[in-house]
């Protein structure tokens, strides 16, 4: 992989757990200190990518959300933010590009209320039957973020994905607590993310 897709794929394995200016850090960083080293070297530069003190619990994602991005085909990396050993640049444009829109931060609000209202044993269960449910061409960051390596989702899925998901993760949760329980997490979730994401353009309601 040259540089610039490996570049790229610092940007995208850190997106998730870093804000803009913290990124432009991580990726001058790399490219000063890291970028011709060998691949062992990243858990240097992970821990020194740990820029808040909440960060430093996270290292382990981290590393490994860098180490899957340099496993992507090329079309599933961010854009290039180009060299920042001259000029710095800005990546608000890039975020905003690669931002998810409203019908995914929707999901991504429903679902984590509907796994925060269940034990850990039933989240493992519905976050496996998801992943299993997933096919190979649907996005490593969505898989990722689905098996709790990410923090937030960092680009847009299709209304069809995201309600094919909700309904998959509803019957988990029916086969697990029955679908009584079942009904009233769901009703718990949709009252929560709807609060939540009540600045949003997107009903949850249209995720059902």
């Amino acid at each position: 992989m040259d540089i610039v897709l490996r570049r790229r794929a610092v940007l995208t394995g850190l997106r998730p757990f870093l804000d803009d200016e913290e990124l432009l850090s991580a990726v001058s960083l790399w490219e000063r200190g890291y970028a011709h080293q060998p691949s062992f070297a990243l858990s240097g530069f992970i821990s020194r990518c740990c820029f808040r003190a909440e960060l430093k619990a996270q290292r382990g994602q981290m590393l490994r959300a860098v180490v899957s991005a340099m496993e992507l085909p090329e079309a599933q990396l961010l854009p290039d933010p180009g060299s920042l050993g001259g000029d710095t640049i800005s990546l608000g444009a890039q975020a905003a590009a690669t931002k998810p829109d409203e019908q995914t931060r929707m999901f991504a609000l429903l679902l984590a209320a509907m796994l925060a209202n269940l034990d850990a044993r039933t989240e493992g269960t519905i976050r496996g039957r998801l992943l299993t449910h997933l096919k190979a061409d649907e996005g490593q960051g969505l898989r990722d973020w689905l098996a709790g390596h990410g923090t937030e989702l960092s680009q847009s899925y299709s209304l069809a994905l995201l309600r094919d998901l909700i309904n998959q993760a509803y019957v988990a949760m029916c086969e697990a607590l029955g679908p009584v329980k079942a009904d009233q997490v769901l009703a718990q979730a949709i009252r929560q993310a709807d609060a939540q994401g009540a600045r949003l353009g997107f009903r949850v309601h249209d995720l059902l």
